[in-house]
């Protein structure tokens, strides 16, 4: 879970960023970074915790690059 600790510790270590999830699908909720700016996943993944699991995702654009964005999975406890 991200607490408050958590998110300001994301926000002083990486700046600016965005909560979000994908619409229709999965509904994976995700983390965006600036204008989808590429983070140490590493790095996140400590910050974050062992709870939820840390993917980058990246989608190439035509216009603007390559866009990352990470998406949370929680750790399966069964």
């Amino acid at each position: 879970m991200l607490n408050r600790e958590t998110l300001n510790a994301l926000e002083k270590t990486f700046g600016p960023f965005l909560i979000d999830k994908v619409w229709g699908g999965s509904n994976t909720p995700f983390l965006r970074f600036g204008y989808w700016r590429r983070v140490d996943v590493n790095q996140l993944q400590s910050i974050i915790g062992n709870e939820i699991i840390i993917k980058e995702d990246d989608l190439d654009d035509d216009d603007c690059g390559t866009l990352f964005s990470y998406k949370m999975f929680e750790r399966y406890k069964g």
